[in-house]
């Protein structure tokens, strides 16, 4: 079994303002940089990890940079956010009346955004994602890793990887936490050891 770490990143503007941020590329901010290195200072110590792998995303890149800050960073494009094409940088009191947002959360997120990602597009890159990282390891004989990423990225695999829910908002994280996990190769199965 391989132990991987998932890490969603610090806190952005939007996300601070409650707005939808997905592709867009924003930095942390000033607080949100602080946060991280106040909760992750000194547990990252204690993190198993053989390699640290990240999301192209400048919040997610930054984040890796304060919790492992003499590690090279693997970075796997198909771990990028959601693209959340017309609802990017709104809130959902704005979109509310929006018929596509509507839509949207009916299908719990399976409806296509326009000029973004469906729910099924989005889970299908980040599981070619996933398997990327799991071939990375493999290919290198790493057995343990850390992945710097999106909360949307934690709850799309964990609901389709993790036997404990299929309800995508059950792996639900705060910016700075994730999980602790082993992946099952045989049963191609993530097991939860701790919350982070």
């Amino acid at each position: 079994m391989k132990t991987i770490y998932f890490i969603r990143h610090g806190k952005t503007k939007y996300n601070i303002k409650g707005r939808f941020v997905g592709s867009t590329d924003l930095p942390l901010t000033s607080a949100g940089r602080q946060e991280i290195y106040d909760l992750w200072h000194e547990r990252s110590n204690h993190v198993e990890k053989e390699v640290v792998y990240s999301s192209p995303m400048k919040r997610c890149i930054e984040t890796a940079h304060i919790i492992f800050p003499d590690e090279h960073l693997e970075i796997i494009k198909n771990m990028a956010e959601m693209n959340f094409g017309i609802f990017e940088g709104k809130t959902h009191d704005e979109l509310m009346d929006m018929q596509a947002y509507k839509n949207f959360r009916s299908s719990k997120g399976k409806e296509k955004i326009p000029k973004g990602e469906s729910g099924i597009e989005f889970g299908k890159r980040v599981l070619k994602g996933f398997f990327e990282l799991i071939n990375h390891m493999n290919k290198n004989n790493y057995e343990t890793s850390a992945l710097i990423c999106h909360g949307g990225v934690i709850m799309a695999i964990f609901s389709m990887m993790c036997r404990e829910s299929d309800d995508i908002y059950h792996y639900h994280v705060d910016n700075g936490q994730g999980f602790k996990a082993h992946y099952d190769e045989h049963r191609k199965e993530l097991i939860i050891l701790e919350k982070l």
